[in-house]
């Protein structure tokens, strides 16, 4: 517990520092604006698409996407974009991809990222045309006003500060920001400590041995909601659960639920969303998880004689 505390503390705290930093200084020099301009004309579904991508390259766990979110809301990237990002980073885990490749072979791999990248693409602009920006919450600090006014020197209205100048303000700011965050931060990491790891597999095992295989992904993906776990600790969870028999498409459902939401997400989160939009958050990974669930144990019967990336090493080896 103590461990958990020390080594994610100071991630979670270096990722808020780090990033709020960044994008102050780039919205000092006014780099910021141009490239949120850019972003802005590429059109919904184009730059929700693009978010999901880049969830997909960022190994994040759910807590770790709320600086990067944080960050991107300051840069005022619009919503669609930024919620893409915040389910695709642990929904379109890195765990769950190693695990259907060494268990189940590339093509249920394949099948799964595509999905999941369609299903946050949607995610992303469904918020967005349904307007639920106006349940994000009006934070002063996230607007990057103050740092604006902070880095001007001069009464001239075009007035530039350095990169020196910049980075000093945006250093003011980012400690102005982690200072207004602390109380989520500690409040997660403390949740986050006692549940970390956490996974009821017994449970899961004898669950699976009386409920429907529907009903099972269902549960499973309910399950997993409020589990912190992070994408590197789902494949030796997941190869210990499919070695004793729990089907695969169960799996992904509790997998991508337990990264891709937790209790410590949520308690960051509260600073950032409305309980509507928080809900719609909730609704998005368990609906994702549901879906990526059915589809993978619905295809993964067709794909048996396909063989996995271990199966092809061992047979290499022998």
């Amino acid at each position: 517990m103590l461990e958990f505390l020390i080594l994610d503390g100071l991630l979670l705290f270096s990722l808020f520092f780090s990033i709020t930093w960044f994008i102050v200084w780039l919205q000092q020099l006014g780099i910021g604006s141009a490239t949120n301009a850019r972003l802005s004309q590429l059109g919904i579904w184009r730059g929700a698409a693009l978010a999901s991508f880049g969830g997909l390259v960022t190994p994040f766990c759910s807590c770790s996407t709320v600086p990067v979110l944080t960050g991107m809301l300051r840069a005022r990237v619009r919503l669609g974009s930024s919620f893409a990002f915040l389910v695709a980073s642990p929904v379109i885990n890195e765990g769950v991809i190693a695990l259907l490749l060494g268990k189940s072979g590339v093509a249920l791999a394949i099948a799964y990222v595509i999905a999941a990248g369609l299903l946050t693409t949607l995610a992303g602009v469904l918020v967005e045309t349904l307007g639920m920006s106006r349940f994000l919450r009006p934070l002063a600090a996230m607007t990057g006003t103050q740092a604006i006014d902070i880095g001007k020197t001069s009464n001239t209205p075009s007035y530039q500060p350095s990169k020196v100048e910049a980075a000093v303000v945006a250093a003011r700011m980012a400690w102005l920001e982690l200072k207004a965050i602390t109380p989520y931060l500690l409040a997660g990491l403390i949740v986050g400590a006692v549940i970390y790891g956490f996974v009821p597999e017994t449970m899961l095992l004898e669950i699976s041995q009386s409920v429907p295989p529907t009903g099972l992904i269902v549960l499973a993906a309910a399950i997993g909601i409020p589990i912190y776990i992070s994408p590197l600790t789902a494949v030796p969870i997941g190869y210990a659960l499919l070695e004793r028999g729990f089907p695969v498409g169960a799996l992904v459902a509790f997998l991508v639920s337990a990264v891709g939401s937790s209790v410590p997400e949520m308690i960051l989160l509260w600073r950032l969303f409305r309980w509507q939009l928080l809900a719609a958050h909730i609704a998005v990974v368990l609906l994702s998880a549901v879906a990526l669930g059915m589809l993978i144990g619905g295809i993964s019967p067709f794909m048996r004689d396909i063989p996995s990336i271990w199966s092809l090493f061992s047979t290499t080896l022998h």
